[in-house]
């Protein structure tokens, strides 16, 4: 029985929509609040609604704090899955919109997630 067994299919704190294609989960967390560790098996995205610092624990690895992008979407092919959890380690409330694309990865392995970030001018939004 792998890690992965233990962790929860909730990638998200509340599901909001579902069908045969996709899934689509709010993700909102108050400073000092987190996810439960928890697994991903599909390939998703997500779009940060208000800025946070958050930190991202890797099953395995060192934490990865970050701040949150209004704006900002991430796009990730999880290959055999991504098991991690999600802290709220700022002083503002993490909101997140999740979306998962049903069905077998594209990639074999994970891979690096794909993002808008440097396409965004800070003040205005998504460049044109």
């Amino acid at each position: 029985m792998s890690s992965a067994d233990h962790a929860s299919r909730n990638v998200g704190t509340r599901l909001l929509f579902e069908n045969d294609r996709v899934r689509l989960w709010e993700m909102r967390l108050g400073p000092g609040e987190s996810t439960e560790r928890h697994l991903h098996t599909s390939d998703y995205l997500f779009v940060n609604l208000l800025p946070a610092q958050v930190t991202l624990y890797p099953e395995a690895g060192e934490p990865e704090t970050s701040q949150a992008i209004p704006g900002v979407v991430e796009y990730t092919e999880v290959g055999g899955g991504i098991v991690h959890r999600l802290e709220n380690t700022g002083a503002t409330d993490h909101w997140e919109i999740l979306v998962e694309l049903k069905g077998p990865s594209r990639s074999q392995s994970p891979q690096e997630p794909e993002t808008n970030e440097g396409a965004l001018d800070p003040a205005l939004g998504p460049k044109a």
